[in-house]
């Protein structure tokens, strides 16, 4: 008998955790770090404190209490609760977002944790760039897309997906009661909608599909834009501004970053990046440049020149720059990530003070609601458990699909109802 427990990602987006587990052997699909700006017992300046990270949060269930997962020394005062690796259990990562591998540093090196080559590439990356992990990096290793891995019982299957940061995986684990699968993040509109369909056609007939629905919880949904609209939204900004161009891009869509960095030096235009930033692209192989205060007299002399991008820390930057109506502000899905998040207000507060006009040109990495629909119409599962979501039930199964609304930490039997 083959059972799915669910530790995150329930009526919640991101924070995903899934454990399948079969005869004492256990499969871990993604382990996510709650992330909700604004919410939590840790936000504003609140952290878990250094060096009690994973305690802080498994005494607060913002971890959950999975045994033989975490590294012994992490576990500080948790003493109901054995640490180190047993050797029947294997992780397997879908990205690199923090809502899906932000707590695997926690997890003991002796556990192996599988992930796309691109994914090892960009923690690496980031890694050696100086970002703050919140504790420990994680030791990944790479997983060929379309070979299974034997684990156990299980099977494990890696396969490409689209997604707004390289190397989205979904996978397919198969357990004695037939394949689960697990779509991570996905959508149909980017720069790979090929990969997310492949994916799709290939776990059709799956006996469980835990499918993402982060677009559900929106009510009505805007057109969507592609990748290749953002690219050209991009390029006639930077034609129609006649002065200095400031922007925020989430750092690790690197593909827009690259395209971004190209069509700025079509334009005749130097991209410059926070030098943290300009560390990790580095790192992963982009010519970026990085802003310092040399900077400041030819930018003031030449703004038509010049794109920056700063982190909320540098915005009383704007107050030396050549800011007003000449200049703008363009948000391409960077910091702050959204309506949601309180820095939002603060940033239109600040373009307000500078008289800089702001133009929102990003697109998600999710699916739109027609578009899942159009995914479970072709993957048919016999279960389908919507997650990653504030509105679930608005997933809706295909015909002849029973639907499970999941509850965190409930025991879901795969063998039950078969046949």
């Amino acid at each position: 008998m083959a059972t799915i427990r669910f530790f995150g990602g329930v009526g919640v987006i991101g924070s995903s955790k899934i454990l399948i587990e079969q005869e004492g052997w256990r499969i871990l699909l993604d382990f996510g770090l709650d992330f909700s700006p604004g919410l939590g017992l840790f936000r504003g300046a609140v952290r878990p404190r250094p060096g009690h990270e994973l305690s802080d949060r498994l005494k607060t269930q913002m971890a959950p209490h999975i045994p033989h997962l975490y590294r012994p020394e992490l576990l500080r005062s948790i003493n109901n609760l054995p640490g180190g690796s047993d050797g029947h259990t294997a992780v397997f990562i879908t990205h690199a977002h923090l809502d899906h591998i932000g707590l695997a540093g926690a997890i003991d090196p002796a556990i192996p944790i599988w992930a796309s080559p691109e994914t090892v590439q960009l923690m690496h990356a980031l890694e050696i760039s100086g970002e703050d992990s919140g504790g420990e990096w994680p030791v990944l290793r790479p997983m060929a897309a379309e070979q299974p891995i034997a684990f156990g019982p299980f099977q494990v299957t890696r396969y490409a997906v689209d997604h707004d940061i390289i190397g989205a995986s979904g996978y397919a684990v198969e357990t004695e009661d037939g394949v689960v699968a697990f779509s991570g993040d996905l959508r149909l509109h980017g720069r790979h909608p090929e990969q997310t369909w492949k994916f799709a056609h290939k776990v059709r007939g799956a006996r469980a599909l835990i499918m993402e629905g982060t677009t559900l919880s929106f009510g009505f949904q805007d057109a969507t834009r592609t990748e290749e609209d953002v690219d050209q939204a991009f390029a006639k900004i930077l034609a129609q501004t006649p002065g200095l161009v400031l922007a925020t891009v989430y750092p690790r869509n690197i593909e827009r970053v690259a395209a971004f960095i190209q069509v700025a030096r079509e334009m005749g235009r130097t991209f410059l990046w926070p030098e943290r930033m300009t560390q990790f692209f580095q790192a992963m192989g982009l010519a970026a440049e990085s802003w310092d205060a040399d900077h400041l007299d030819p930018i003031q002399k030449h703004p038509e020149r010049y794109i920056i991008q700063l982190t909320a820390q540098d915005w009383p930057m704007m107050l030396d720059l050549p800011m007003g109506p000449s200049a703008t502000f363009i948000h391409a899905n960077g910091e702050p990530l959204g309506t949601f998040d309180p820095h939002w207000t603060l940033l239109q507060d600040w373009l307000a003070v500078v008289h800089t006009s702001f133009w929102a040109i990003g697109t998600g990495g999710h699916a739109s609601p027609d578009d899942i629909r159009a995914l479970l119409d072709v993957i048919q599962p016999d279960i389908l458990f919507p997650l990653h979501s504030k509105d679930p039930d608005r997933m809706l199964p295909p015909v002849g699909t029973v639907r499970w609304l999941p509850e965190k930490d409930r025991l879901y039997d795969l063998s039950r109802g078969k046949g």
